[in-house]
């Protein structure tokens, strides 16, 4: 994509008219300076290169024969093979982004055995991933979170198609379930200066992502809300509501989608520490009853005063305009660390936390308790579920591996061999085409060589390498 067609993107439109309750949010101009479009200083500043230590030796002999094997066939095929969109298949996948060496997996989630490695030159921690994913569905567009932004390829190809520049580091996507708006709440995180002597002014983006319009890609809302911190945004299964946590001000957002507009926001509760909540990511339950939100329960920064504890509060948002907290569990529940973000079975049964260092923690949405702890294999900050909603992706940053939860069993019961520090995963109803140039391209990757602009996405975690 052209710089031209990039600066055409960028999240620069016109204000939509702002709830009464909400005024004190759009107090300020839409209209700002230009901001950078590439990310990789406004990326997590505590991320470790995982190829600091060298490849091990059983990825370099199986990069290796990958590279001969794949040179070899762009060879014979003139260096082309798969290509086109009309190359793919519909068939139902799993995407693991490999945040290590900037590759992507394709997993077959029929038989749970990764299928191929592209090569990317971005990444994503937090994916748009929670609608239009479903078995049935017909939404071909991967939304990926980029410091800076989000950027849009096509699951077929695995090319870009937009890119929707925010000028902020965090950066959190989410897809209406009809397909057509992209929300993406920008700024916040746990890591928040908590009295900047020139605070920015953070942002909500209403962004059109319906493929076959003429607007594909381009802002169509922009909501300023001060230096609160929007950090994460979900939808209701109606995709009228969108839910933002607003970790620097203590509360819950409550956006309409159409028209572009705060209609409620709610204090976040009591703090479980001598700190303060810290509201910080959410997820909305599929059957629209419920807001899972995980909280730092400590203090703002990247050295809190008060170290953060975590705690996971549900809220009950059957009426999205006035979410109440109804149960909040914590370590003395049995919470074993601070969850980072969450899944929803599709039956609203259970809550699948992921823990960083301990593993997908799981409550019971009937009871509110904390039921089990499942081991994965290693350190996890996102998931995603496959298009029949079954299992749950999990990909292990520090074991190169996918883990496969069965939600039936609340167990794990595959692992999938990925590429370097695999990170956010999504789901989708098609398959990419293979690539011989970009099979090479891949192995070349996976043995730690800095191909492309090496472009960061934003990690909650102190562990995770982001570019």
């Amino acid at each position: 994509m052209t710089d031209d067609r990039r600066r055409g993107r960028r999240a620069r439109t016109r204000r939509e008219g702002a709830a009464p309750d909400a005024e004190r949010d759009d107090a300020r101009s839409a209209e700002a300076d230009p901001r950078p479009s590439k990310g990789a200083a406004l990326a997590n500043g505590d991320r470790t290169n995982p190829f600091a230590g060298g490849v091990d030796r059983r990825r370099l002999l199986r990069a290796s024969g990958g590279v001969g094997a794949a040179a070899a066939l762009a060879g014979c095929s003139g260096g082309g093979g798969g290509g086109g969109r009309e190359a793919a298949e519909a068939l139902p996948t799993v995407f693991a982004f490999n945040n290590g060496d900037r590759t992507v997996s394709v997993v077959d989630p029929e038989r749970d055995e990764a299928v191929a490695t592209a090569f990317l030159d971005t990444t994503a921690s937090f994916p748009a991933n929670q609608y239009s994913t479903g078995a049935d569905g017909a939404y071909d567009v991967l939304w990926l979170n980029v410091a800076g932004g989000v950027r849009a390829f096509d699951q077929g190809t695995l090319t870009e198609l937009a890119f929707v520049e925010t000028g902020y580091g965090p950066n959190y996507p989410n897809v209406t379930p009809d397909g057509d708006h992209l929300l993406i709440a920008s700024g916040g995180t746990t890591g928040l200066d908590p009295d900047p002597d020139d605070p920015p002014d953070h942002a909500i983006f209403r962004v059109d992502a319906d493929r076959e319009s003429d607007t594909f890609g381009e802002v169509t809302g922009e909501m300023r809300t001060g230096y609160v911190g929007p950090c994460d945004a979900t939808l209701g299964p109606d995709g009228d509501y969108c839910f933002v946590a607003d970790v620097a001000d203590e509360s819950i957002r409550v956006v309409r989608v159409d028209p572009f507009e705060t209609v409620a926001r709610v204090d976040a509760g009591e703090p479980v520490t001598d700190g303060k909540v810290l509201p910080f990511m959410c997820t909305a339950t599929f059957d629209g009853e419920y807001l899972l939100v995980e909280n730092g329960e400590g203090t703002l920064g990247n050295d809190p005063e008060v170290p953060r504890e975590g705690s996971e509060s549900v809220w009950d948002v059957s009426d999205p305009e006035a979410p109440e907290e109804v149960a909040k569990v914590t370590r003395d529940d049995g919470v074993p660390g601070a969850p980072i973000t969450s899944e929803v079975d599709p039956d609203s049964e259970a809550a699948y936390l992921l823990i960083p260092g301990e593993g997908v923690g799981v409550i019971d949405l009937e009871t509110f308790e904390y039921e089990t702890t499942i081991d994965v294999g290693g350190s996890a900050i996102s998931a995603a579920w496959g298009p029949r909603r079954e299992k749950l992706y999990v990909p292990v940053q520090d074991a190169n591996h996918v883990a496969v939860v069965e939600h039936a069993s609340r167990s794990v019961v595959a692992t999938i061999e990925a590429g370097e520090a695999p990170t956010g995963a999504a789901a989708g109803t098609v398959r990419p085409a293979r690539s011989a140039v970009n099979d090479v391209r891949a192995t070349l990757a996976s043995l730690g060589l800095p191909l492309g602009d090496m472009e960061a996405t934003f990690c909650m975690d102190d562990h995770c390498y982001c570019g």
